[in-house]
């Protein structure tokens, strides 16, 4: 079964640390192209095609209109062609136009008779109260801008989420192969006193129950054994997704070049574990933006209980020979009013969008709160998985002290197997809780980088481009205190 198990080890790649998986390296697989995060860019461009679609409001345009008169009394024929531009400022519109018209037409169509040159025409139109300082064009010209900020921050924490659950699966798989290398080093040391007890039974010193007792207990550690390397087969698939296809197997399976104790953990990651929320924090910096776009609606629902009032003003120039009526410079100026005498659903938006704006100053006072507070949760827990971490490093040391001990009365015969067993499986206990209690430390630094939502893409890469973002000593132990004073 030993053999068996010696195979998984080869098979795990654990004894090849010139190929090791490093965190920089898993991190250069995991945000190379992922798909996850090009879905977060594609629904980016999502949101610029909005606001594209939005300014297409204001594209200028040509209109064409032609009639002709193919039978009947009058052979009246005209053709004209417009040129309109929308322009933000006042809800205006100018416009020039160019008609011609050839023929009699009868009295009521008189306004189509232009001069045998045609007749060119300027003009503009604009709002002077209703639509006057905003309308629905420019609303949804400044929702579409907004929503495009709003999904960027929303984009970051998604994809801090996402980073976040990558990295753990890393430290999952690092703690796991750690776990594994400890317990093959305690069957591999087991089997090797399998010689040595059974030749001491066969001579007498010992009796026979303590050889059966042994092989008891290094069956036990060979089914542990079986266990670890079975979680750590169930990291690497973890492993495969986030990688995708830019590793194979065999990336994925060459362990870290040492264990947990050595691993390397970016210095630009500590750099941001901070006790406070950030100022910028993605979520809180959405919640801002959905403010803005509430209150552009409370403008608009505003400016939608004035009542519509447009004025247009036009130069028409007739060019050519024919009626002297028609041969001078014409200026018109039209008013256009609406004055609706009941407002019900005007009234009914207003009320409903300063409602909307009410619920989201709660939610984002809320959202600050709760932040806050699992900020402080996790700091405390930091503290104290420093202090446990410190306090385990010790225990290591005190347990190996034992068992060697145990282990030097046990060869000259002063001490029995039962007691030799136990100091080493004391001792190896003391390890496994000094590797969770580091590795801890590692999952509570990374639970607060995401509650600050600072995983996002643009952090990884500039991490891994940095020159000393994965330089000097792998673990600098920090400062026990995060706040003023212990908790």
């Amino acid at each position: 079964m030993y053999k068996s198990l010696a195979y998984a080890t080869f098979l795990l790649g654990i004894s090849v640390p010139s190929q090791a998986l490093t965190l920089q390296k898993y991190l250069s697989f995991v945000s190379d192209n992922h798909p996850e995060i090009l879905a977060l860019d594609a629904t980016t461009g999502q949101y610029g095609a909005d606001i594209q679609y939005a300014d297409g409001a204001y594209d200028a345009k040509l209109d064409h209109n032609s009639f002709s008169r193919v039978a009947g009394y009058y052979d009246g024929l005209q053709a004209s062609q417009k040129f309109s531009k929308p322009l933000e400022a006042y809800n205006a519109e100018i416009f020039s136009e160019y008609r011609i018209s050839h023929g009699d037409f009868p009295v009521y169509e008189q306004e189509y008779a232009t001069l045998s040159g045609g007749e060119a025409s300027l003009g503009v139109k604009l709002s002077l109260l209703k639509g006057r300082n905003t309308d629905k064009n420019r609303t949804a010209m400044a929702s579409a801008r907004l929503k495009y900020k709003m999904w960027s921050e929303e984009a970051k924490l998604a994809q801090s989420e996402f980073y976040y659950s990558a990295i753990l699966a890393y430290l999952d798989w690092v703690e796991s192969v750690s776990y594994y290398k400890k317990i093959e080093q305690l069957v591999e040391a087991g089997v090797n006193r399998q010689d040595g007890i059974k030749r001491r039974v066969a001579e007498g010193d010992i009796a026979e129950i303590e050889l059966l007792e042994f092989e008891t207990r290094l069956l036990e550690r060979q089914v542990t054994l079986l266990s670890a390397e079975r979680k750590v087969q169930a990291n690497i698939q973890k492993l495969r997704y986030y990688m995708h296809s830019n590793a194979s197997l065999n990336d994925i399976q060459n362990a870290p070049s040492s264990d947990a104790t050595n691993m390397t953990w970016p210095i630009a990651f500590k750099n941001v574990v901070h006790a406070e929320v950030s100022s910028n924090h993605p979520a809180l910096a959405a919640k801002a933006y959905e403010m803005q776009e509430l209150k552009q609606k409370m403008r608009l629902a505003t400016v939608d209980l004035l009542p519509k009032l447009d004025v247009e003003a036009k130069l028409a120039r007739d060019i050519g020979s024919g009626p002297t009526s028609l041969q001078d410079t014409e200026a018109k100026i039209g008013l256009y009013f609406s004055m609706p005498f009941e407002r019900s659903q005007a009234k009914a938006k207003k009320s409903r969008t300063q409602f909307e704006i009410n619920a989201l100053e709660q939610k984002t006072n809320a959202l600050q709160q709760s932040i806050d507070a699992k900020l402080q949760e996790r700091l405390i827990n930091l503290t104290y998985a420093r202090r446990l971490h410190n306090m385990q490093k010790k225990q290591v040391v005190l347990s190996r002290q034992l068992f060697e001990r145990e282990q030097r009365q046990f060869e000259f015969g002063s001490s029995d197997f039962f007691m030799l067993n136990n100091r080493e499986v004391d001792a190896f206990q003391a390890d496994l809780k000094a590797l969770t209690a580091r590795i801890n430390v590692f999952r509570e630094e990374l639970a607060i980088m995401k509650l600050n939502a600072q995983l996002d893409h643009e952090f990884i890469q500039n991490t891994l481009t940095s020159e000393h973002s994965f330089s000097g000593n792998s673990y600098v132990e920090p400062s026990e205190k995060i706040f003023t004073e212990d908790p």
